[in-house]
């Protein structure tokens, strides 16, 4: 990215010349409401006179927070007409309660233009154009350069471009719980854990982001005008070659990247064939590194489509940081290391060394800084240790997220087990095979197969009792631990011939902690080896086995746990069933998977590739039947592939991943009633799940992955109409197909009046919630319920405003809350020509509304005098 272009004063001029001339319509579409009440009431003004718009507002301000000029006056050199005065009288705002006492703001006009020019002018052309995160109205178009470009050589190529800029956690761990509402985690000495790291938002550290698809009807342009389509000379059949032509790509451009290839880390690159139509795929994704370290939250996702046996990357999504400040040498000492820890833990310095092992070095961003720190994760704690090996500060987060074919002894294991759904009453309890157990045989080890049969050589000198068998819940994949203590193990003698082993032979019903073993067992064997059969998984997973933990003394959930993996099952309690079953089970699972295929980007996407694999595997949209012993609202489930979600980029992890696992569902399903259930179902796993190597890092973008790799040989899409269709039912508009409509709508809006622009959406105020109370008069800490009450209400605000206006906007909003005292994020979504915002406002409740209120009124009193 380039921070002071040669073109752009010239690309400004121009812009600004244009809109003199053309209707004032907005580029970007955002839901307006005038709120039941309020009244509008011009004022004359003088002709040629600039108006000063005011607003009112209802109660007087805290700390005399008031709201400054802001309102950019046209020049005469714009040729447009003089605004008329406009006084928004007080009215009840959008969406909050209207305030009491009245006080009123003025809100001036800057006397002129050069100051806002001149910014406009330093502003740096992006390597896209971003989009506010409203609706699926937002715009969706190109950079300013490349319209011009396009209108000038008469060319509609479109690259589609999402905007994923925000400050949001970036999860070295995660808190990936079933329900998402685990009991908070106390250290020993009573403290709590920090917050998790974050990811800085693009007006706080320099930032390259991508998110460019290019679908059928994008043309290439070549030069500085060069689409995202990019055909790389080297065979698809050679990967090596692939990933070197990628890298040569990004050193070729420098601006486009920010970061040189010698700074990118190949986490991995996976190739699939098409199923029928379907063009094969290779999936490159990289880590950002500084001095061999990993950079938290950094990511480079490439798509590749072999389109007439010619490797075409098709779609480019990432976050990197060109400009990382960070002090990569160890100062402190191991010593010292595991004295910091035992200071912040209270965990006995003499303990701390035995109990944390070493998981990995990085560098994170945490409390405003990038930060050189080393991991440490503990066996059975559920927590993680960040210290900074420089400053010494010590950051403590939350972490739950071959057979012989001869003759000789033979036979099956198998257990007791509930095959389908949860352990109840009236569970019906059955013997299952068990498959990649490991069974050791005359000093020997041989595992099972699917079936759960076993087969160990010849040539044994067997005594007349036979041989021993033992055998505990463990394979090369999956080892079972049982928080109790008594985690099951056969012993038995076996003789030449067939013999059949079963782990808990006596097992009813009743007998809860063996029957969670065992399901646990199978239910996660099985998952794995699904993915495994559709080559969905790498060496790191196929090579590891994954700790099981079953029967925790903990109710109402199930969670991963990143850095040592593990999954983890809670026991029963009055008001939950165990959750070691076949839905749980494959969630958590999904996360395990995620995790090992490059990290966990988004925990949005995670809790729904959980899902997803719940559902494509079993055949079955309900995740956690008969979860709750107790329905709430007469549902006893926690999710379900059917759900309504419409999709908010800023809601809870697990409400968004209804809106991937929802869209995946009804796609399956949409397929399957046209294809056939058998062809159906194939085509949606061979159309959604390799996209996980994709690494989309939001929910819209890996359905934009979906529809990418739906591409057909010939570069059209296959099942198109299913695809979106199954977007929109959660409210995600996927890019669309350049089409003349399409066209004429980018060259209008080229001659609209971006620059002074503002609209504004409805505010959005989530209350502080009082504590969920069930028939029995409890408060659960599991399911769907946070332990304590949310103290605070949280505001939301988005609008979007022009080039001239952001800077000035931007800077009003912040000295005006910085007054208030309240917490507050304001995220920035810029483009060349205009910016989207995000205001979210946290606090007490009466504090929130207020001044979401005044700010309301603010913004659309600027919208009403554009």
């Amino acid at each position: 990215m380039n921070n002071s272009p040669r073109l752009t004063p010239i690309l400004v001029a121009v812009c600004v010349v244009l809109s003199a001339a053309a209707p004032r319509a907005a580029l970007a579409q955002a839901a307006v409401r005038t709120a039941p009440g309020a009244v509008i009431t011009p004022v004359t003004v003088a002709p040629g006179v600039g108006a000063q718009p005011m607003i009112s507002v209802t109660k007087p301000l805290s700390g005399a927070a008031t709201l400054g000029a802001s309102l950019l006056p046209l020049s005469a050199q714009m040729t447009a007409p003089a605004l008329p005065k406009l006084a928004v009288v007080a009215a009840e705002p959008l969406a909050v309660t209207a305030a009491a006492a009245p006080a009123s703001v003025k809100i001036g006009i800057p006397d002129d233009i050069t100051k806002l020019a001149v910014e406009a002018e330093a502003y740096y052309p992006e390597t896209q154009t971003t989009l506010a995160p409203t609706s699926p109205a937002a715009l969706q178009g190109k950079g300013l350069v490349e319209r011009i470009a396009d209108v000038i050589r008469g060319r509609a190529g479109l690259s589609f471009l999402f905007d994923s800029s925000r400050e949001k956690s970036a999860p070295i761990s995660g808190r990936l719980g079933f329900t998402g509402d685990l009991k908070p985690v106390r250290l020993p000495n009573g403290s709590r854990t920090d917050e998790l790291p974050t990811v800085p938002s693009a007006d706080r550290e320099r930032t390259v982001l991508l998110q460019t698809y290019a679908l059928p009807g994008s043309r290439e342009v070549g030069g500085i005008f060069e689409s995202s389509r990019k055909a790389l000379a080297v065979d698809p059949a050679n990967l090596d070659a692939v990933v070197g032509a990628v890298k040569s790509m990004v050193d070729a451009d420098p601006a486009r990247y920010g970061v040189p290839s010698s700074e990118l880390r190949l986490i991995h690159v996976k190739k699939f064939e098409g199923a029928g139509e379907q063009a094969a795929a290779i999936f490159a994704y990289f880590r950002q590194t500084r001095d061999s370290l990993i950079v938290n939250g950094s990511h480079l996702s490439i798509t590749i489509k072999v389109l007439d046996g010619k490797p075409t990357v098709v779609a480019q999504t990432g976050q990197l940081f060109p400009q990382i400040d960070v002090n990569t040498e160890t100062v402190l000492t191991d010593e010292q290391i595991m004295g910091r820890i035992a200071a912040r833990t209270g965990i006995p310095p003499a303990d701390v060394s035995s109990t944390f092992e070493f998981y990995e070095e990085k560098i994170l961003y945490s409390r405003g800084s990038w930060r050189h720190v080393k991991l440490y994760a503990a066996e059975n704690l559920p927590f993680m240790i960040a210290v900074d090996v420089v400053t010494g500060l010590v950051f403590v987060y939350d972490n739950r997220a071959g057979l012989r074919d001869a003759a000789g002894v033979s036979g099956s294991v198998g257990g007791k087990a509930v095959d389908k759904g949860p352990i109840m009453a009236d569970s019906v309890v059955g013997e299952i095979a068990l498959p990649f157990l490991e069974v050791s045989i005359g000093g020997k080890s041989y595992v099972t197969g699917q079936d759960g049969r076993f087969t160990a050589g010849s040539g044994f000198e067997a005594a007349p009792e036979g041989l021993e068998l033992t055998a505990a819940l463990a394979g090369p994949y999956v080892r079972i631990a049982d928080a109790g203590g008594k985690t099951l193990s056969v012993k038995v003698a076996v003789k030449p011939g067939d013999n059949r082993v079963v782990f808990n032979p006596g097992s009813t019903a009743a007998d809860e902690n063996a029957l969670a073993q065992v399901n646990a067992f199978d239910k996660v064997n099985r998952s794995l080896n699904f993915l495994r059969e559709r080559k969905l998984t790498n060496d790191r997973m196929d090579k590891r086995q994954l700790t099981v933990r079953t029967n925790i003394v903990d109710d109402c959930n199930a969670y991963y746990t990143p850095g040592r993996p593990s999954l983890n099952f809670f026991r029963s309690s009055e008001r939950c069933v165990n959750t070691a079953y076949d839905t749980v089970a494959e969630h958590e699972n999904g996360h395990y998977w995620d995790d090992m295929l490059g990290g966990i980007v988004d925990g949005g996407l995670s809790e729904g590739w959980g899902d997803i694999l719940s559902m494509f595997r079993l055949d079955n949209p309900v995740i956690g039947e008969h979860f709750l012993k107790i329905p709430r609202n007469g549902v006893d489930y926690v999710r379900h592939g059917e759900n309504a979600y419409q999709y908010n980029e800023y809601d809870e992890a697990h409400d968004q991943g209804q809106a991937w696992g929802g869209f995946a569902w009804k796609l399956r399903k949409m397929l399957i009633e046209k294809l056939g259930y058998a062809q159906g179902a194939a085509v949606a796993e061979a159309l959604v799940l390799p996209t996980i190597f994709a690494k989309a890092s939001t929910i819209p973008a890996a359905m934009a992955q979906v529809l990418i790799n739906a591409m057909k040989n010939d570069g059209t899409i296959l099942h198109e109409a299913e695809i979106r269709a199954a977007a929109k039912l959660h409210d995600v508009a996927l890019p669309a197909s350049p089409s003349a409509a399409g066209f004429a709508a980018s060259l209008a809006g080229l001659f609209t009046a971006p620059l002074s622009k503002m609209s504004v959406a409805p505010a959005h105020v989530v209350p502080a919630r009082a504590p969920f109370v069930d028939d029995h008069g409890q408060s659960p800490a599991g399911i769907l319920a946070e332990e304590p009450a949310a103290p605070n209400a949280r505001a939301s605000i988005r609008f979007v405003a022009g080039a001239l206006l952001r800077g000035r906007v931007k800077r009003e909003i912040r000295r005006y809350m910085d007054e208030t005292g309240l917490h507050y994020e304001l995220h920035e979504y810029k483009s060349w020509i205009e910016s989207g915002f995000l205001l979210i406002i946290s606090g007490p409740e009466d504090q929130v509304r207020e001044h979401s209120d005044n700010i309301q009124r603010w913004l659309l009193s600027l919208e009403h005098n554009r």
